[in-house]
């Protein structure tokens, strides 16, 4: 598994997704208390980024498959850097949105490019475990972030922040363009094949489902992360005020899914994949829901030098919550890339990225809506609604194309290894 390719990618991934993480929480704050911006503004400096994803990550997956993926990725990378030290020049909320989208063209290069990458590499039958494996940089790298980025910027300001960011995703594309080879080479088992034209594509019922899936999960994550720093420091939510516990949260959140990622990704190339996807919606869907509703009550967790102020009984959800996302993750991908063997890897994974950055975008905008009408803790309800009627939808979906998958030799349920039981 540990390829020079995979760690490569690997590395790049933990230092990229540490550096999104960063600021990610923070720019909602920055937003509305630094430069004065509505609601939609914060919403928008939040999921800004699915604008240019949603509009060229289907095209950008077509041309991976067929011009090779590193110089993609290596043009994210450099797109997205510039993007953060834009923040630094930013003294209008506009701007602050106007670069945001911006970065959202680097992670239309980076995030399929990768993806498709790293699903090239895993043989067949170890789907799950590649991807499980792979999703440690990415879910630990994003918990690494909001923890780095509360902490500096309330030593050091939000300049602080934005500077780091920018580079440590500078240094993560040159990590890449040193020591990554140009060609993926295709595992065993595997299949490189050529992208299908895009109408056919997204009249596959597998395509469908598994789009569905992914449009489902962002949207639930992001009508309730766009609001989770307002929520926690404002006053009109919980007067919490501090970023560094906002940071805490979030990664505990990721490193506890890292955590179990590894265990979550054999467990998919050994059981039902469906089944695991609706376990994760539905545990996540519980947690997220009762969010207003766990005990506020603050510790002191003694450490050298000082102490930080804790709210324990919401962190022990968050830790539900990512564990739960532990689950469906490594399943999750396992889909995508058993189906990407079959209709393009760089297209599969251009296609969910195109989806999700729907639902990243819609999602906030329809998270802003809710705080406006119905106020500032109802986001938490909606988004726990959102996944279980995901949850619905995608088995509903999932049962009516297993006849065309199977036939098209994508099993997606499942891909059991030698004499395991399913």
């Amino acid at each position: 598994m540990f390829s020079r390719e995979f760690v490569v990618l690997w590395i790049a991934m933990l230092i990229t997704m540490s550096g999104i993480g960063m600021v990610s929480p923070l720019l909602p704050i920055y937003v509305r208390d630094e430069l004065g911006g509505p609601a939609v503004a914060v919403a928008l400096s939040f999921s800004g980024v699915a604008v240019a994803q949603m509009l060229t990550s289907p095209f950008i997956g077509r041309m991976g498959d067929r011009f090779g993926l590193k110089w993609f990725i290596v043009a994210g990378f450099a797109v997205y850097s510039i993007s953060g030290f834009g923040y630094l020049l930013a003294d209008r909320w506009e701007l602050v949105i106007g670069f945001r989208l911006l970065a959202g063209c680097g992670i239309a290069f980076i995030f399929p490019m990768t993806m498709a990458y790293v699903g090239l590499l895993a043989p067949r039958a170890q789907e799950g475990s590649f991807m499980g494996a792979f999703s440690v940089a990415q879910i630990a790298g994003f918990g690494i972030g909001p923890l780095l980025g509360g902490g500096v910027k309330d030593a050091l300001g939000f300049d602080a922040a934005f500077a780091i960011m920018a580079t440590l995703l500078a240094s993560a594309g040159l990590v890449v363009l040193l020591f990554l080879p140009g060609k993926a080479p295709v595992a065993r088992g595997g299949s490189d094949v050529a992208s299908l034209p895009l109408g056919r594509l997204i009249r596959l019922a597998a395509v469908q489902a598994t789009a569905a899936l992914a449009l489902v999960q962002s949207l639930s994550m992001s009508v309730s992360g766009a609001f989770l720093a307002v929520y926690i420091v404002g006053s009109d939510g919980l007067n919490f005020n501090s970023t560094t516990f906002v940071g805490i949260l979030l990664a505990a959140r990721s490193l506890v899914g890292a955590l179990f990622q590894p265990l979550f990704g054999q467990l998919a190339d050994r059981t039902d994949r469906v089944r695991l996807v609706l376990i994760g919606l539905i545990v996540a869907a519980i947690g997220q829901f009762f969010i207003p509703d766990i005990s506020h009550a603050v510790a002191e967790l003694p450490l050298p030098g000082g102490s930080v102020r804790l709210l324990p009984w919401l962190l022990a959800l968050y830790v539900l919550i990512g564990t739960a996302e532990a689950m469906l993750l490594p399943a999750q991908n396992a889909i995508f890339v058993t189906i990407g063997r079959r209709v393009g890897m760089g297209s599969i994974m251009g296609m969910s990225q195109m989806v999700s950055s729907i639902g990243f975008l819609g999602g906030s905008l329809l998270g802003a809506a809710i705080v406006s009408v119905f106020g500032l803790t109802t986001v938490f309800r909606f988004a726990a609604l959102i996944s279980l009627a995901g949850a619905v939808l995608f088995f509903l979906l999932i049962r009516r194309v297993q006849p065309e998958a199977q036939a098209e030799g994508m099993d997606v349920t499942a891909t059991p290894l030698p004499g395991a039981s399913g």
